[in-house]
């Protein structure tokens, strides 16, 4: 399906806490509860206004696939485009 689906809102949970993850990496943090807590933090701070922005956008499987593998935020921004 190349030309995608509109996300839905599991689609951009995924792509939420992957960012938020990415970002928490990046950062050297590696302690899984330390990232856990900080996703978590950023989900109350800005989780719901970001997941409302993303539902109904157009997405591909392949994207959301890109988006679980990404290592680094250039690598979201690729998944993305």
């Amino acid at each position: 399906m190349a030309c995608g689906h509109p996300a839905s809102k599991d689609d951009c949970e995924v792509i939420f806490a992957r960012s938020a993850e990415v970002e928490i990496l990046a950062k050297n943090v590696t302690d899984p509860n330390e990232i856990a807590r900080a996703v978590a933090d950023a989900r109350v701070s800005k989780g719901q206004a970001a997941i409302q922005d993303c539902v109904g956008k157009r997405i591909t499987d392949d994207a959301l696939r890109c988006v679980r593998e990404a290592k680094a935020g250039i690598d979201l921004d690729r998944c993305l485009q």
